[in-house]
């Protein structure tokens, strides 16, 4: 059997039982989108067209989140790959399997100064686990099984593979189009770490007097809260996580402090953490964020550390580690677990209940805010409304800005996926595009996006997307009218300074909404917000929520080095 190029690139993606591809048209595409077309005829895959080659990818990597198998994007040559570069480099961070595929122009044109060409191995080499360029036809079922390999083993992350135009439309004899299985989901291949640095760890475990857990996303990505919140119950030790790790372990649950460090953290959280005389990191990089800038713990701090990751080159990266554990999170807890109850350790008192007081105060000013009449309405009401309306099993997809530190500290996750917050980057026009891969990935579960206004410009047109599917997913704009994180940065650090961070206060993003299909609806009345979401989330059929919310520059968030800050404006008033 002769197939083109483009027809074996579809082989390969089916036998990996890939169901969704999220794109954008080019010239150098043409014959892949030749064979896609029959293919989604044929009900095979569906091609999910996008209006942007960074919102395409931003729906593959939640899609890849949420369904944890990977997620595939495609764009065309020069500007298209440029533009999924830029969206590629958050799931590269942020360890989630996506596989880009981008076109090129022909190989025959090569050092010719055709139009787009572009040295497409070098642009995507630093935002990539693996890239490739294929410059046989012939060569693509193993380039495609390289990628599902890479991507979904060992610590996922992204791959990416060129196809030149006369590469894809060629026709060869059908070399062997198999698949792994394995690889069809994720993680690939899981590893146990070392049986006697496990034993080591629990002999360090058992003579620490109050040990802190500190899961990031790589308990997440393992699905390793069974195992985590296990592990937590028999040392009785007080479970923080990254904003990645949000969901490695029930944020109700008894042991969990919720969100440590600079964004988000809980400051009974991090005083836990700072109190601890061991700290056990899992699936975490140690990153400038969770640490508050390597101050909790410094860098020479005398607690001990332990550090399981399926990475070795994250472990020991920024602190001395007694014990580093090299596997696979729910593999390692589970060791880990099975050694600690088969030396009958006796649960310590929980942590948690001397910081009572902490807690009623950080939730009772909380609760305060959330129900406060001020006009612009505070962030917190929204947080609040939002965690008692949704129904278990729902999904948040929140942009960078104003809705990461409100959610992170403030909406309590359930166990496993439930949040996602693009940390890797932090890039804005996140969660417009997000909630079409959440949604496509978890049909059955209500889908809620956060963003800020910031965020409109860069992704407005995926509600086009977003009406054309039909998707009833509901969409929450903070509107304050700015670039609330920057706009509080000068604010604070640049004596008030505040510049090239407002817009216009008169844009009627509920009528722009409305004019692409979604039900639109603007609030400014703090009694309107319960109503709107109530209506929304019941809706089946997409709505866009426009929100006048306080700007982070005079309602602060969780935000500790900004907290700080403000506490020196007032003792200084």
């Amino acid at each position: 059997m002769r197939l083109t190029g483009g027809q074996l690139v579809v082989e390969m993606l089916k036998a990996y039982g890939v169901r969704y591809l999220f794109g954008v048209p080019g010239d150098t595409s043409l014959p892949f989108y030749d064979a896609l077309c029959q293919a989604q005829e044929r009900g095979e895959i569906t091609h999910v067209l996008a209006h942007d080659e960074r919102s395409a990818t931003y729906m593959a990597d939640v899609y890849a989140r949420i369904s944890f198998r990977p997620g595939v994007t495609e764009a065309p040559s020069g500007a298209g790959a440029t533009y999924l570069a830029a969206a590629l480099a958050e799931p590269y961070a942020s360890s989630i399997p996506v596989i880009a595929l981008t076109s090129d122009t022909p190989q025959s044109g090569k050092d010719r100064n055709v139009l787009t060409a572009l040295d497409q191995p070098a642009l995507f080499d630093p935002i990539t686990k693996w890239c490739t360029k294929v410059e046989r036809t012939d060569q693509i079922p193993d380039a495609m099984r390289h990628a599902f390999r890479i991507a979904t083993s060992g610590r996922p992350g992204t791959v990416q593979i060129t196809l030149p135009m006369d590469i894809l439309a060629e026709k060869v004899n059908a070399p062997s189009l198999h698949a792994e299985e394995i690889c069809r989901s994720y993680p690939a291949y899981r590893t146990r770490p070392d049986p006697a640095l496990v034993e080591r760890a629990v002999d360090l475990l058992q003579q620490a007097r109050q040990p802190f857990i500190v899961a990031g996303g790589g308990a997440v990505i393992s699905g390793a809260w069974a195992e985590l919140t296990a592990l937590a119950e028999a040392l009785g030790a007080p479970v923080g996580t990254s904003i990645c790790g949000k969901g490695a372990i029930a944020e109700d649950h008894p042991l969990s402090a919720g969100v440590v460090g600079d964004n988000g953290g809980r400051p009974y959280a991090n005083a836990l953490l700072q109190a601890a005389d061991l700290i056990f990191y899992v699936g975490c990089k140690t990153d400038s964020v969770t640490t508050e800038h390597w101050r909790l713990p410094p860098r020479t701090t005398d607690q001990t550390i332990l550090h399981l990751d399926v990475d070795p080159t994250e472990i020991g990266r920024n602190y001395a580690t007694a014990v580093g554990l090299v596997g696979d999170a729910r593999l390692g807890l589970a060791d880990l677990v099975h050694a600690v109850r088969a030396r009958g350790l006796v649960p310590r008192p929980n942590p948690l209940a001397a910081r009572a007081a902490e807690m009623e105060a950080f939730w009772a000013e909380f609760e305060a805010k959330a129900s406060a009449m001020t006009r612009p309405i505070k962030p917190q009401r929204v947080i609040h409304t939002l965690a008692r309306l949704l129904p278990p099993g729902s999904i948040i997809v929140a942009d960078a800005g104003t809705p990461t530190p409100f959610c992170a500290a403030y909406f309590r996750s359930q166990a496993g996926r439930q949040v996602v917050i693009p940390r890797g980057y932090g890039g804005l026009g996140y969660a417009l595009p997000g909630v079409v891969g959440a949604k496509l990935a978890r049909p059955e579960a209500v889908v809620v996006g956060l963003m800020g206004d910031g965020s409109f410009g860069m992704s407005v047109g995926e509600m086009e997307t977003i009406a054309r599917l039909g998707l009833p997913v509901t969409i929450i704009q903070f509107n304050n009218a700015c670039f609330g994180w920057i706009k509080a940065l000068q604010h604070f650090f640049y004596e008030g300074r505040c510049f090239g961070v407002d817009f216009g206060a008169g844009t009627d993003y509920a009528a722009i909404a409305r004019g692409f299909g979604l039900r639109g609806v603007q609030v400014e009345d703090p009694q309107d917000v319960e109503p709107a979401l109530h209506q929304a989330l019941g809706a089946d059929a997409p709505t866009f929520i426009d929100i006048r919310t306080e700007c982070e520059a005079t309602e602060v968030p969780p935000v500790a080095r900004w907290q700080q800050a403000k506490g020196k404006e007032e003792g200084n008033a």
